[in-house]
């Protein structure tokens, strides 16, 4: 021991050295730093706040606590982030999993049983073929696999790094069977598959920040891989690409998935629009009311 730094002293301390330094909801990190470095629940913490640290627990836990006061992610420090109920492991190569995604991955699952599954709520496609574009740490496509108990879904991201954490949180969640992971620029690595006209579904949360807002993001939000973030002089051009080239691989009841940024709704509708193999898109509000997903399926 060391000072005789308890739990309740940890806390505290980490809680004054982030306020000072402006990070959003200080306490709230400390604990959850605490509770990181002891393997202990946020429940645990506060039955035992007397619990004294041991030496190498404590200095671990400062270094983590100047980190975050650095902007670098929770997420990073602790490797870990929630997703839809599951776990995922993060680092520094991926993008960090956001609640709105949720809403993405909730409206694509609930489409899926209204269009493909409406007679019988018990029926199920033997071949329900999925590609999720950008797949980062692969939580969309790990969530979708688990869910859809005979899907194939295959996994693209540009970055190796990615995909090989994507990949490992597929073997953790015994779902590496079940997802090819492919690397490449979105439909490129796909071309060999022969998958035109098979897929039911094509998922994709785009990088769909502007080149000139990049430098306005929170300064955490600039911690995370560029090629996650910036969508081209608009915030489009990944979607442009997304847009006109993925209704070739969509068979008749299939349908495009697409998160978006602030205000980018309507000019992405009117990509869809452009497209005649598209039908007119469904755009859904996040929790905070902002339009932030956007359907469209094949036309018959």
């Amino acid at each position: 021991m060391v000072g005789n730094w308890t739990i309740k002293k940890a806390i505290d301390w980490a809680f004054q050295y982030l306020e000072r330094r402006r990070i959003e909801n200080p306490h709230l990190n400390a604990e959850l730093l605490v509770s990181y470095v002891l393997g202990k629940t946020r429940l645990k913490l506060y039955l035992e706040r007397e619990h004294l640290l041991f030496a190498w627990e404590l200095s671990l836990f400062k270094e983590l606590v100047i980190q975050r006061s650095h902007y670098i992610p929770l997420a990073y420090l602790t490797e870990e982030q929630d997703f839809m109920g599951l776990k995922f492991k993060v680092t520094s190569d991926v993008h960090i999993p956001r609640p709105e995604t949720e809403i993405l991955v909730e409206k694509s699952l609930e489409t899926i049983k209204r269009m493909v599954f409406p007679a019988k709520s018990e029926e199920r496609l033997d071949d329900f073929v999925i590609i999720d574009l950008g797949t980062g740490c692969g939580n969309i496509a790990i969530k979708l696999a688990n869910e859809l108990e005979k899907s194939k879904v295959y996994a693209v991201d540009i970055s190796l790094k990615a995909l090989k954490v994507a990949q490992g949180n597929a073997k953790f969640h015994n779902l590496d069977k079940k997802i090819s992971f492919l690397l490449g620029d979105l439909f490129f690595p796909l071309a060999h598959l022969k998958l035109e006209g098979k897929v039911n579904l094509i998922i994709s949360n785009p990088p769909y920040v502007s080149s000139k807002e990049m430098d306005n993001l929170p300064l955490e939000v600039q911690r995370e891989p560029k090629v996650a973030l910036e969508g081209g002089d608009d915030g489009l051009s990944v979607y442009r690409r997304i847009i006109s080239q993925g209704a070739r691989f969509l068979r008749k009841t299939g349908f495009l998935a697409l998160e978006m940024g602030y205000k980018q709704a309507e000019r992405i509708r009117e990509l869809i629009l452009a497209q005649e193999e598209l039908c007119i898109p469904q755009v859904i509000p996040d929790y905070e009311g902002m339009e932030r997903v956007i359907l469209t399926k094949k036309r018959a």
